[in-house]
């Protein structure tokens, strides 16, 4: 290529100070050292007492990496540690905190490396015999090198070796394990190398955990830090969730010179590799990988904002104490190993030597961290030792009145906060939004005397609600629920903002103020209705009782959140309340995660079906359409060797809703929105109204008929009578008995009569895909095809015989899939009969080796690992044999309706004009998904500039075959969509002053179709293979340049239809997508394209990127963006618009669009962007910032004798909204002037 000829030497210039500017920022940014680092080299103030034994609670004593512990050196500091131990009390807790085996784990026994493993381990158990408090063993990457099995070997080594259970953690290869220390201090353990792995690897990896997906791990974690908020909570985990070592992307010089174990030299190529490791993420192990930045990233964001959390890891081989933005991070991971880090933050600490780590818990919440290594004498030295947990605060001694009234007038909002225009009303509607300022007469109550007296324990974690939990001498729960809710956890739980704390950012925005508005969609009153009704029905309910709580002595700490407003206070179904009538006395109240893994543990245990539909049948009596899994408990109870579940529904604060407002009503329609739907007196939508729920109904809902829903919804409307409805809204204050109750007690009375269609109609939604699910112990399922039927048998075998569970018939059209599960253990799958076989059937084996008999094998397709199956298939069924976990795994969450979603978009530039748009997407979520079945994009741009537009559809369809998947991409223009184009060569001309814009326009018709294969991995990387057609006519409009006789080959102002091949590999690696501080992009591609009515007209051609952002501040508020690129063709076959071009937003940014074209083009764009923090807009959080950019390129033509680079110089403002989205004001000057653009993205 013609790009790098001698004569290009300016090219190669600007190439080698690109790279010297690169090698640079890394060379002298890597300050990494092995000796201490302090953030601001001042001593640690230490505010609490911990030098009295008495007032320490517990100590933490921390030591990661030790797996060569077999090694002299790392013999020295366990020594030293060792005499540490003997030292401590009772009261104290060992961490291992992983990789205790170098290199590869725990072989198994016979293996030749297992002597040297135990003798690993042996060293390190050996410090704990004079140890007197309790020592733990967590697993590092290195620790799984042998699977499942490997650490199953070592937690029996270990906990063998110490004669005590729970010494490896966590149990049975599970993902989380947590330990109540004692009534001040809590300990949870991760492995997070079992949330890194890839789980194809491991088929059994979950075979003994309740938790079987990574959704579930989150809502573990979240659930049970909230648990411990009263306490200080140690997070001990083998991967730091902070570094500033290399795995952190920080390096030594010593690093960047000999980036290799052999010690070979190697300047400027140790820093390539260097910054190649820190922006590709290329390592699992690193904190740029895509994964553990995301697991990172979702751990920070649910201890940011919690004061009593301190997290401790090892995998970095230094010490180090991190503290940023909330986050106490502490690595002590140089037990045998040893690497360089750095303090960055104020308050850092590193040293990159061996050491280890105390945390000393003080008795009021505290801790203190010391950092030891060892002298030159090999004896032990404090290294650092610092405060990173304040006490708990203490009670406000401010004394509140003792004695209140009996009542309070009170409302729930201010009356400003309901105050809205007649336009907002028009807009966003009137909800119930008056009574929620309307004053009501409530009964002001004590904690002291409520209930015998209640005492507050801990503040409850949900996602809207502001509540408390209490508890009675006895140990009974209430649940204490404030009628104003928070917007701002609402907002934290949304998906999109899971992995960052955003809750006080968004304080004070018009953001909040509008979900704030949206919640008097929600009658404020009408729970207090639901329980009567409930009972006249027979179903489970809590009993809430509207109170008013005065801030008082007895809420303690909690006065600062709760008090002084209106509260609904009911019981927590827990086991305390099995005596209690409206939960139906069972034996034992428990949750719905414990029903769904009994249910498929032993036959034994079951849901009472009828009383679940009656529950379920009421919801949509009382339009009550958040019913997701947490919104029960379940009473167990023991009924002639069986043990079965009754429903205890809770939380109705979203019966009889009201949605108006005309914007509103048309967001609604949205996916996220969709089955919020509006209390009438008829149900439209079944579907979307039970969208929440339908997972647990077909989950729990096995047996029915259609017959049973009607017979439960007849039962519901018979015996609810008109004075039944009257009878329970008597329950809300007299304030709010108006029309609007009168009007919602009409529209349930006449909504009763249409529960019998309700049942019919939602039974034929949840007939479409029927899950049939065995046992975790040996099943048998026998499927037999008769004409349109299939005939489902589940028997559970037993030493004594087969046992009947199950016995189905499903019809086809009604049913469209079976998805059979035979779980864990040896199950037998058989199939028989013949049919029209409509419905199509899923088998899967899980985990053990099953056996299947196929002989009609038609629209039959079995799953299962690559174990020692028996597949007698002479139906010739599909057989896919995979450790695919996610296909193969159930997950009574996988069903999921199909959804569309979309957004519009808009930019501005002179060429385009205003440029308005939108993305639709329609995606399909089947049974295979990766992580849909299919997805349909649909895009479209208009020009207002041009008047053209464009249409654009991708279709993809993952998985067909491997981890390939199947794209289809088609383009469409309008007659007058446009480009550019100034002729051919590196010094043409531009005339827009004179001959106006449009004189170098080009209005170009296509039509393309491009299907391709494409691999996609894990890290980033992709590689696509393509077909493509294209139809393509250019326009002969007069006095444009592309007219003039000879500019262009003229047949191309007749159709010309092209064939296209080509293969691309890409990989891109970001830190966050919308405003990225760090990250690369690269890819390459070649291809061959022909016109077929004039083969002649070919040519081959190549294109090349590369990108990279880089922080040039440690906080990441400065940061190096640059992207470099280049085209070239590889013969002259081709017509003027397929030229390599540049110029416009994404290349030459001081140029037109397509301003240069040739033959072979090269270009360079670079920034410096600054952020200069938060802008406070009252609408969202937003940050923003400024840059500077420089851009250079050219292109090149056969024989070509220019030496003329092209430059752009400028810069502008960008606007964050929430790491989610980014929008772009710049301004580029030329030699052909000056150019302004506006667009979202920051294009490189």
């Amino acid at each position: 290529m013609k790009i790098f000829r001698d004569r290009n030497a300016k090219l190669r210039y600007r190439l080698c100070t690109l790279v010297l500017l690169a090698f640079v920022f890394q060379f002298f940014y890597s300050c990494a050292t092995h000796h201490s680092q302090f953030g601001d080299r001042k001593p640690a103030l230490i505010k609490d007492d911990f030098d009295n034994p008495k007032n320490i609670s517990h100590s933490f004593y921390l030591i990661g990496d030790a797996g060569n512990a077999d090694e002299p050196q790392a013999q020295k500091l366990l020594s030293v540690f060792e005499q540490r131990l003997q030292k401590a009390d009772s009261a104290s807790t060992l961490l291992f905190l992983g990789d205790n085996i170098y290199p590869s784990g725990m072989p198994s026994k016979g293996n030749a490396f297992r002597g040297s493993a135990e003798q690993k381990l042996d060293k390190q158990i050996a410090v704990t015999k004079k140890f007197k408090g309790k020592p733990i063993f967590i697993p590092g990457n290195h620790d799984w090198y042998n699977g499942t099995d490997g650490l199953r070997e070592q937690e029996k080594y270990v906990n063998d070796a110490l004669k005590k259970k729970k010494s490896f953690l966590p149990r049975k290869n599970c993902g989380i394990d947590h330990i109540d220390i004692n009534d001040n201090v809590a300990l949870i353990v991760i492995d997070s190398e079992w949330y890194l792995q890839d789980w194809d690897n491991h088929p059994k990896i979950n075979e003994d955990c309740d938790i079987k997906t990574r959704d579930q791990f989150f809502l573990e974690l979240e659930s049970e830090i909230n648990k411990s908020q009263n306490k200080t909570l140690v997070l001990a985990m083998h991967h730091p969730v902070l570094s500033n070592g290399p795995h952190g992307g920080q390096f030594s010089l010593e690093k960047e010179l000999f980036p290799f174990k052999q010690r070979v030299p190697l300047p400027v190529i140790g820093s390539i590799i260097n910054l190649l490791r820190k922006t590709t993420g290329v390592s699992p192990e690193d904190l740029q990988n895509k994964k553990y930045n995301a697991f990172a990233k979702r751990v920070r964001a649910m201890v940011q904002d919690k004061t009593n959390v301190i997290i401790v890891s090892g995998h970095e081989h230094n010490l180090q104490y991190i503290d940023n933005e909330g986050i106490k991070q502490v690595v002590s991971g140089a037990g045998s190993k040893q690497e360089a880090a750095r303090a960055i933050n104020k308050n850092d600490f590193s040293f990159g030597r061996g050491g280890y780590a105390v945390v000393d818990i003080h008795k009021n919440g505290a801790a203190k961290l010391s950092f030891y290594g060892l002298d030159s004498q090999g004896k032990e030295a404090l290294l650092f030792k610092t405060q990173p947990l304040a006490a708990r605060p203490k009670h406000n001694l401010k004394e509140y009145p003792k004695q209140f009234p009996t009542t309070k007038d009170t409302s729930i909002y201010t009356a400003q906060m309901t105050s809205k225009g007649a336009a907002y009303r028009f807009l966003w509607g009137n909800h119930y939004r008056k009574y929620y300022s309307m004053k009501i007469k409530a009964k002001a109550v004590s904690l002291d005397t409520i209930y015998g007296g209640l005492k507050p324990t801990i503040a409850g974690g949900g996602h809207q609600s502001l509540s408390l939990r209490l508890a009675d001498k006895k140990g009974k729960e209430y649940v204490m629920r404030g009628l104003k809710k928070s917007a701002t956890r609402f907002i934290q739980s949304v998906e999109a903002f899971k992995d960052q704390s955003i809750e006080k950012d968004f304080r004070d925005t018009y953001a909040e103020r509008f979900v704030m508005d949206f919640y008097t969609t929600s009658h404020p009153y009408t729970p207090f209705v639901v329980g009567q009704l409930a009972d006249r029905l027979g179903i489970n309910h809590t009993n809430p009782m509207l109170y008013y709580v005065p801030k008082q002595n007895s809420l303690g700490l909690f006065n600062e959140d709760f008090g002084d407003q209106l509260y609904l206070v009911e019981e927590r179904p827990t086991d305390e309340w099995k005596d209690l009538a409206s939960f139906g006395k069972p034996d034992k109240i428990v949750g719905t995660d414990d029903v769904l893994a009994n249910v498929v543990a032993d036959e034994k245990y079951e849901v009472d079906e009828k009383a679940f539909m009656r529950a379920r049948m009421f919801d949509m009596l009382i339009g009550d359409w958040d019913r997701h899994q947490d919104q029960w408990r379940w009473g167990e109870h023991k009924i002639d060797g069986k043990v079965v579940y009754r429903p205890i529904p809770r939380d109705r604060d979203q019966a009889f809703a009201k949605y108006d407002g005309s914007l509103l009503l048309l967001l609604m329609k949205m996916p996220p929105l969709r089955h919020m739907k509006k209390f009438t007196a008829d149900l439209k939508s079944i579907k979307w109204f039970n969208r929440n729920g339908h997972p647990l109904d077909l989950a729990f809902v096995t047996k029915a008929q259609e017959k049973d829903w009607v017979e439960q919804a007849r039962y519901v409307a018979g015996n609810l009578s008109d004075a039944d409805i009257d009878r329970a809204f008597e329950n809300v204050p007299d304030e709010v008995k108006d029309q609007t109750i009168d009007r919602i007690k009409s529209q349930l009375k006449t909504r009763r009569k249409h529960l019998e269609r309700y049942a019919r109609q939602y039974y034929k939604i949840l007939q479409k895909t029927v899950l049939v699910v065995g046992t975790e112990k040996k099943d048998k399922f026998v499927v037999e095809r008769n004409g349109n039927a299939t005939h489902v048998k589940v028997y559970r075998m037993k030493k004594d015989g087969e046992q009947l569970v199950h016995d189905r018939t499903y019809h086809a059209p009604q049913t469209k899939e079976l998805w059979l599960y035979g779980l864990n253990d040896e199950d037998l799958f058989e199939v028989k009969g013949k049919g029209n076989r409509k419905i199509k059937v899923r088998l899967l084996g899980g985990q053990d080796n099953d056996t299947y008999y196929i002989t009609s094998g038609r629209k039959v397709a079995l799953y299962d690992f690559k174990t020692n199956n028996i597949i007698d298939n002479p139906g010739h069924a599909t057989a896919v044999l995979s450790n695919n976990y996610a296909l193969n795994t159930y997950d009574y969450k996988k069903p999921k309706y199909n959804v569309f979603a979309g957004y519009p978009m808009i930019g501005f530039n002179p060429d385009d004009g205003v440029k308005v748009g939108g993305i639709l997407n329609y995606t399909v979520n089947g049974f295979k998904r990766a992580p849909y079945s299919q997805k349909h994009a649909f895009k479209g741009n208009y020009y207002f500039a041009t008047d053209g537009f464009e249409m654009s559809y991708k279709g993809t369809f993952p998985q067909v075959i491997g981890r390939w998947n199947f794209v289809v991409d088609a383009l469409f223009t309008s007659p007058n969509f446009s480009i550019n184009f100034f002729g051919i060569g590196n010094e043409t001309k531009n005339y827009q002053k004179t001959v106006g814009r449009d004189y170098n326009r080009v209005k170009i018709r296509a039509l393309r179709f491009a299907p391709s294969m494409q691999w996609v991995g894990e890290m980033g990387g992709s590689f696509t293979t393509k077909l493509a057609f294209e139809r393509v006519k250019i326009a002969n409009t007069t006095n444009r340049l592309v007219t003039f006789l000879g500019v262009v080959n003229p047949d191309v102002f007749n159709y010309n239809n092209f064939a296209d091949v080509n293969a691309e590999y890409s990989f891109e690696n970001y830190d966050r997508a919308a405003n990225p501080t760090l990250g690369i992009h690269f890819s390459v591609l070649g291809g061959f394209k022909m016109n077929i009515e004039e083969t002649k007209r070919r040519f081959g051609y190549g294109e090349a990127a590369l990108g990279f952002n880089y922080r040039i501040s440690s906080d990441g508020r400065l940061v190096l963006a640059t992207m470099l690129k280049g085209k070239s063709m590889f013969d002259d076959g081709y017509e003027f618009w397929q030229a390599p071009t540049v110029g416009g937003d994404n290349d030459l940014r001081g140029f037109r669009n397509q301003r240069f074209s040739g033959k072979t083009t090269f270009f360079q764009s670079s920034d410096l962007r600054y952020d200069l923090g938060k802008l406070r807009t009252g609408f969202v959080p937003m940050t923003y910032g400024v840059f500077g950019g420089f851009d250079y390129g050219r292109v090149w033509i056969k024989n070509d004798a220019s030496n003329q680079w092209h430059h752009s110089a400028g810069g502008g403002l960008w606007l964050n909204g929430v790491n989610l989205i980014t929008a772009k004001l710049s301004y580029f000057q030329s030699s052909d002037g000056g150019r302004i653009s506006f667009g979202l993205g920051l294009g490189f």
